[in-house]
């Protein structure tokens, strides 16, 4: 009987190659869109667990609430961990990482190593990593030893064994003493080379300090099922026993697993987004689903066709069953055959064109080491087939003998229905993802082209390292300006665009007197000319300057939204005294408000110190570690030769250093890499949409045609013209899509409004794109019909008449 399905199926696909060809070009297509996104997905969900004790593994966060305003960090205290640990034995382990901005040199050369942290030597006990060379008991246990990638060792010592190899920092020296295997992508922490941590000691008598500076990503091995509620308190107990009042901080546990999509602390490493894991799952099925509905369409179409054949084959004595399982079975081949072709389009697809950049994956699909990938994919094709097969199955299997032998057989209204509704679906949801697509570029184009308060074009951001250089910033200022084509020269503890670090303060009320409970506020530290560099406003009051001296340590700038959270009437000369120091600052500025973090938020407080850091008594290694960013606006001509001015000028003053820059406007743009990214992906796959709808839709017309060729021809006798007969074969569908598209507005209206919120700043949703999104789905639903109907509209009417 199988052998009989099969010739049965073969004949079919050989006599309807245009149906066949149809099909299966959508089916593969929409296999190969669903495989790509599934694969991105597992890995998204599957984050971490390839830790073997990840159930096991929880990640303290913490929040501080400071007269009513909450922060809340993925990294804590460098103590807390030990000190838990000692107070708490249900404790088995603990592992803090820190980012260590180190720069290596070997044989002269110097080292690029795509994520560094110190961590403790536990490291390889709590997570799973695969070793190659050395003992993970005792990698770490000696202050100046590191471990480090196996890409990272074959980078710089081939395949030869370096362990016991050193490697340099401008300080330090750091053997060898393991190789592990590269760490999986879907890691939240990645690293090429580990640190040893006790190369950063800690005094007892700084521990209270200590407590209120979260650094350190820290992370608990507890025993197996081990709740996450059951640690409530205990970082609050800590604070108590060991800072002595009461802080505002509490902590609490993450499971490892859960990092990636589920938590939503403010300062912490680049995550997941779930709305977008939620959007392009939409989109996978919303692919398949477009596929499936062709083959539904296309096969009750052909009613006609194979309603001789399934009257013969019951009056032969088949059953209904027996009919059912032959169209599944069809249904099923064609997605076989469209899983093989499938295949070889995302191979194609990976291989020339981006998607893997895309999708911030390096290799989405490695069959040879997941082999268990082929079974998924075999009961996907499986899935596609029964679905696809199911209506038609069932409605050409119902079919009665008589009706079929005596040639009366019609689709009839029902089918015609059925069709309509299925087309209204696949429109529907086309013009939704595009609708949707068109949004988000607008938003997009809104976060592009908003003023930020600050000019960010032209704008290089030079690091700087090492006390040495940073005392020489007076001299190195001068000499880059020596260059007419840099126009102004500044720097700051941080560049414009990452994380600003906060601080507490004690504020002056309007009434004069300095509040006696600290408020956490952001804060940053600025050299003299920082905001004529910048482009920013004043508002009010003056810029720092190295006249008066005063300036430096003692006067600050703030912004308004600091001066409108305290109410002052006259900013300029409150008082801001730093925690732990005695001395206050006075505010000689107020800087209009500008974005510093990204428009997802909206613009907090901020305060501007100009300090001037004395660094001739820190030991030398601290002193290799101080860090400033250089601020040079340049202009717009000659930029490479201005650069290359720029990197002779700092390799004159630091030849120790690799010269690297950013540009901030760059800097920025990376903030809304992940609404980029999920724009260009939901553009691709919204065309994709479209061109299996339109598929579809050209094999609905060749049939529609077919089965109206007899009328078409007496129009024509009429009187009709080819553009009238055009137009009465694509009324129907035109009415189609725009009911499509109401429902898909409505719909895409809701999911942008939803994506929207996550901004602080937003452009508003505009309803021409709901009309353009709507005209541009009929336009191409009337071309493809268009298409396939122009040659029977233009035929010799007295062919159509003849026709059988």
């Amino acid at each position: 009987m199988l052998t009989n399905f099969l010739k049965v199926t073969l004949r079919n696909l050989y006599r309807e190659k245009m149906y066949a060809v149809i099909n299966i070009t959508g089916l593969s297509i929409a296999i190969a869109c669903c495989i790509i996104l599934g694969l991105y997905l597992k890995s998204e969900l599957t984050y971490d667990r390839h830790n073997l004790k990840h159930e096991r593994i929880f990640r303290i966060a913490m929040e501080a609430d400071n007269n009513g305003q909450t922060r809340s960090y993925g990294a804590a205290s460098r103590v807390l961990a030990p000190l838990l640990s000692r107070e708490y034995p249900e404790i088995e382990s603990y592992v803090r990482f820190r980012s260590a901005g180190e720069i290596f040199r070997h044989e002269g050369k110097v080292i690029q190593a795509m994520g560094i942290y110190y961590a403790d030597e536990d490291v390889f006990e709590v997570f799973t990593h695969d070793i190659i060379y050395g003992d993970p008991k005792t990698a770490l246990s000696d202050p100046n030893s590191m471990a480090i990638s196996e890409s990272f060792a074959k980078r710089y010592f081939g395949d030869a064994n370096p362990i016991g190899k050193i490697m340099a920092t401008d300080t330090e020296p750091y053997k060898i003493t393991l190789v592990f295997a590269d760490l999986p992508e879907n890691c939240h922490i990645r690293y090429e080379m580990l640190l040893s941590m006790d190369r950063l000691q800690v005094d007892e008598a700084q521990i209270k300090d200590l407590l209120f500076y979260p650094f350190f990503f820290t992370y608990l091995l507890m025993p197996e099922g081990y709740q996450a509620e059951s640690f409530q308190g205990k970082v609050e107990s800590i604070y108590s026993k060991y800072a002595g009042v009461d802080t505002g901080i509490r902590g609490w546990l993450q499971p490892l697993s859960d990092i990636h999509l589920n938590t939503e602390v403010q300062s912490d490493l680049p995550r997941g987004n779930r709305l977008h894991l939620y959007a392009i799952t939409s989109v996978a099925i919303f692919i398949l689903l477009v596929a499936c509905i062709n083959y539904m369409n296309l096969a009750t179409a052909r009613s006609m066709k194979r309603g001789r054949e399934v009257g013969m084959r019951k009056v032969l004595g088949a059953t209904r069953t027996q009919l059912i399982a032959q169209f599944f079975g069809e249904s099923v081949f064609f997605a076989l055959i469209a899983l093989m072709i499938g295949l070889a389009l995302i191979e194609i697809a990976t291989a020339f064109t981006p998607i893997n950049d895309l999708l911030g994956r390096q290799e989405l699909m490695n069959l040879s080491d997941e082999p268990v990938l082929l079974l998924w994919m075999l009961g996907l094709s499986l899935v596609v087939g029964l679905i696809s097969g199911i209506y038609p199955a069932f409605y050409l299997s119902s079919v009665t003998p008589i009706s079929t032998l005596t040639g009366t057989t019609r689709t009839g209204k029902q089918g015609f229905h059925v069709r309509q509704t299925l087309v209204l679906i696949q429109f529907f949801i086309s013009i939704a993802i595009i609708a949707s697509t068109i949004l988000m570029a607008l938003q997009m184009r809104y976060v592009a082209n908003k003023p930020l308060g600050f000019n960010k074009e032209n704008q290089v951001i030079i690091r700087l390292e090492g006390a040495d250089l940073i005392e020489k910033y007076p001299i190195l200022k001068n000499e880059l300006l020596k260059d007419s084509r840099i126009m102004n020269v500044s720097g700051a503890n941080v560049p414009l665009g990452v994380v600003v670090g906060s601080h507490n303060f004690y504020l002056e009320n309007n009434e004069g007197v300095i509040g006696r409970e600290t408020q956490g506020i952001d804060f940053m530290s600025i050299k003299e000319d920082f905001i004529k560099t910048m482009g920013m406003e004043l508002v009010a009051g003056r810029d720092f300057s190295r006249e008066p001296p005063t300036d430096i340590g003692s006067s600050a700038l703030v912004n308004e939204a600091l001066v409108k959270k305290m109410g002052w009437k006259e900013p300029l000369g409150k008082r801001i005294q730093y925690g732990g120091e005695t001395g206050f600052m006075r505010v000689i500025g107020v800087v209009k408000d500008f974005h510093f973090r990204s428009l997802h938020r909206q613009v907090e407080p901020l305060i501007m110190r100009n300090v001037q850091l004395d660094v001739s008594s820190l030991p030398p290694a601290l002193r290799a570690k101080q860090i400033i960013f250089l601020n040079v606006h340049i202009s717009e001509e000659g930029i490479s030769k201005t650069l290359d001015y720029i990197k002779e000028v700092l390799t004159k003053f630091d030849p120790e250093h690799p010269f690297e820059y950013n540009f901030l406007d760059d800097t920025i743009e990376r903030l809304y890499f992940s609404e980029q990214r999920l724009m260009k992906l939901t553009g691709i796959f919204s065309g994709i949409c479209i061109l299996i709808s339109c598929l579809g839709l050209f094999g609905l017309a060749a049939f529609t045609t077919e089965q109206r060729t007899k009328e078409i021809g007496i129009r024509k006798v009429l009187g009709a013209t080819t553009f009238q007969i055009i137009v009465m074969l694509s009324r129907s569908i035109l009415v189609i899509v725009l009911a499509a598209s109401a429902v898909a507005s409505l719909v895409a209206y809701l999911a942008i409004d939803e994506w929207l919120s996550g901004f602080a700043y937003h452009t508003s949703i505009n309803p021409l794109v709901f009309l353009l999104s709507a005209v541009g789905a009929a336009a191409v639903a009337f071309i493809t019909v268009a298409l396939q109907s122009y040659k029977t509209a233009r035929a010799n009417p007295v062919e159509a008449l003849r026709y059988e």
